[in-house]
């Protein structure tokens, strides 16, 4: 009895199909670089202790982490780079970002969501802003100002093909 040669299923790629074709994501348009940099006023997800926060961001299928900062406890520094490929996508318009504990078990502190609108400059430029965390266990918002909001400092520095396609027309 001779034995078949299993084929691969849908031409390669990954059996859901959803990595098979790059090419759904658009093209290529440019890199952005964000820049990790420190949080403030976070809660404290640990009983005893400081807590170790890390940052993972998240941009259509790219997604990259900061280091730990041991101890880092409510004010933890990174000042970080990640670098990620930008296309023409409604997938890659908006730049998750969240803070987690890194214990025993992976805790939520605080997570946000960036439109790509909001940090890239038209014509080129660094944006050094402050982002509001929305914080498990309480809401945070944007128009209510609390005394003490969580909050993190994400530098961006797109690059020239990004920036092009940002740029309005004469």
């Amino acid at each position: 009895m001779a034995s078949k040669a299993a084929k691969p299923v849908f031409g390669g790629g990954h059996t859901a199909g959803i990595y098979a074709d790059m090419t759904v994501d658009g093209p290529e348009i440019g890199t952005l670089v964000v820049i990790v940099d420190r949080a403030k006023n976070l809660p404290n997800r640990k009983t005893m202790g400081k807590q170790d926060p890390y940052c993972a961001a998240r941009l259509g299928k790219e997604a990259k982490k900061t280091e730990t900062d041991r101890r880092g406890g409510q004010t933890p520094k990174w000042d970080q780079e990640l670098r990620f490929t930008v296309h023409e996508s409604p997938d890659y318009y908006q730049l998750k970002v969240s803070v987690f504990n890194d214990d025993k078990k992976t805790e939520l502190i605080g997570e946000t969501r960036i439109s790509l609108d909001e940090i890239v400059i038209p014509g080129g430029g660094q944006n050094d802003t402050w982002h509001h965390l929305h914080c498990k266990g309480r809401r945070i918002s944007l128009q209510n100002d609390p005394p003490n909001p969580s909050r993190m400092v994400i530098k961006t520095q797109p690059n020239k093909a990004l920036e092009d396609q940002e740029a309005p027309s004469p």
